[in-house]
């Protein structure tokens, strides 16, 4: 399977400025970044498997998910870090889904082109040439790293840098593991990020508004 990223357009479900946390006050007259979330894509496992897969013992099932959103600082503004966090469980509370692979992983440079990678049969992200799924993009990325591998959480920190300033969409995927009978996965989305202002770093987080609008089954 192919994933062409241009065929997957970002399609917004909510867009908003950040708020400071209760008790922090922004500089009068300075306004947070805007921020805006995407909804989810999801595949599932026997679309992005590719035709040498054999579903593993035990009856677990597997799918890639793809979680998007954009930062939008206005005028001089400049957002130093970001980071978004994934919270999974299953849709009838049968289970915990678990991440079983992150993409990126870590990443410290523009990319621009075509990224291939499998779900082989080790259930991996691997860089091969005869790769099942292919993502084509193009992105200037800031330095990513994420966590989450095994547990129920994902979590991805963005790194502003001279080069790449922590502006515009950001594109991640993960590989979940669910267990078996399973009908399907609920994610719920946080974001936060650390703002650069005239009285110094505010950290900046989604209003509660928001944050009772980013819960999904993803199917």
């Amino acid at each position: 399977m192919q994933i062409d990223e241009t065929a997957f357009p970002i399609e917004p479900v909510w867009e908003g400025a950040f708020a400071p946390p209760k008790g922090v006050y922004a500089p009068p007259g300075e306004r947070l970044p805007t921020v805006s979330i995407g909804r989810p894509v999801w595949w599932d496992g026997e679309e992005i498997m590719g035709e040498k897969w054999t579903k593993p013992a035990g009856g677990n099932c597997y799918g890639l998910a793809r979680f998007a959103f954009s930062l939008r600082p206005e005028g001089r503004k400049v957002v130093r870090r970001a980071e978004l966090m994934v919270g999974l469980e299953t849709e009838d509370g049968s289970g915990v889904p678990i991440v079983f692979d992150l993409l990126p992983k870590v990443m410290t440079e523009e990319k621009t082109g075509t990224f291939k990678a499998t779900v082989g049969l080790d259930f991996k992200f691997l860089s091969l040439a005869q790769a099942e799924t292919t993502i084509d993009f193009t992105q200037k990325v800031p330095v990513i790293f994420a966590d989450g591998i095994g547990e129920s959480i994902a979590r991805w920190a963005f790194v502003s840098g001279r080069a790449h300033p922590l502006v515009g969409s950001q594109l991640v995927y993960a590989i979940l593991e669910m267990p078996a009978g399973t009908s399907a996965a609920r994610a719920s989305l946080l974001l936060s990020a650390e703002v650069v202002t005239t009285l110094g770093p505010i950290r900046g987080i989604l209003p509660k508004e928001a944050s009772d609008r980013l819960s999904w089954v993803l199917k």
